[in-house]
């Protein structure tokens, strides 16, 4: 029986993967990288220092990963701070729906716990979450099943009662190798992504209520 849904913030709850890539692409600029957004797409759903321990050695970066994601971490909250945002369209109706059925909530995302308030609090959706979880607070990142276990956990819910909402490949497959029956959103903002593993894949969240994700 279903009794939790996990939701991912990045790409499921905001269309935010694009200013993500942005301040990735801004964050490598100013320490001597140039890529293109598209050559960040394969990271998504990774933590900050995951990713950027990845950038240091990929890109034989001379900057350590502190610098680099302190860095980033104040460009991607400059860019939410100065833009006008809005939810997901049939987000605010999917959570209520979820809600309204009696099941709990989480938001499990690799973004740091200070981006992840901002974002609920300008959506105006952080009354939703029974908990929410970031993967700084971790030590393996998406695709490690680590923060949808510690999610699960903190709502006491089973693996096995569990379903993931996710948009990124890397969320997709932390969610299966939870054990977890998962939900991967197609964001065509979030790039080139493979869902393939996720038991169910929609177009739009008005594809999906609280029956269907009971009945998972």
């Amino acid at each position: 029986m279903i009794t939790s849904v996990l939701f991912d913030m990045d790409g499921v709850l905001i269309d935010s993967q694009p200013m993500h890539y942005e301040a990735d692409v801004d964050t490598l600029a100013h320490f001597g990288v140039t890529v293109t957004e598209k050559d960040v797409e394969k990271y998504a759903g990774t933590t900050n220092m995951d990713r950027y321990t990845r950038f240091k050695a990929d890109y034989g970066m001379d900057a350590s990963v502190e610098d680099m994601v302190a860095f980033r971490e104040m460009c991607i909250m400059d860019i939410i701070h100065s833009r006008t945002v809005h939810p997901i369209e049939g987000i605010p109706e999917l959570l209520k729906d979820i809600r309204s059925c009696g099941l709990k909530t989480a938001v499990a995302s690799s973004s740091s716990y200070d981006l992840i308030f901002a974002v609920l609090d300008k959506l105006n959706i952080r009354e939703f979450f029974d908990q929410v979880i970031s993967g700084e607070d971790l030590e393996n990142s998406k695709p490690a099943p680590d923060i949808f276990l510690k999610a699960a956990g903190q709502l006491e819910s089973a693996p096995e009662e569990c379903v993931v909402i996710e948009d990124s490949a890397n969320g997709v497959l932390a969610g299966v190798r939870a054990g977890m029956k998962v939900v991967g959103y197609v964001n065509p903002s979030s790039g080139v992504q493979d869902l393939s593993p996720a038991a169910v894949v929609i177009q739009s969240f008005k594809d999906i209520d609280s029956m269907r994700i009971r009945n998972i």
